[in-house]
């Protein structure tokens, strides 16, 4: 997977608690900020999907590339 280097500004206790949960899966910091952010995306393109069916039943039966590209970005 391709990686960018980016800098972050975080709440003391977000990072405490990201480099504690991090060290309890054996991986790197970075690891698992980029696994956590991942995780969030798919979540959030979830309610995206199930928000828009509820709204239009039928319309939205498959999640297509353009929408999924449109609330993951081109990671996906």
């Amino acid at each position: 997977m391709a990686t960018k280097r980016v800098s972050l500004t975080l709440d003391k206790a977000a990072l405490s608690a990201a480099e504690r949960a991090a060290a309890a899966h054996g991986v790197s910091l970075s690891v698992w900020l980029s696994r956590a952010a991942w995780d969030c995306a798919i979540q959030q393109a979830a309610r995206v999907s199930a928000e828009q069916d509820r709204a239009r039943p039928g319309e939205f039966t498959d999640w297509d590339a353009e929408q999924t590209a449109h609330v993951l970005g081109e990671a996906a």
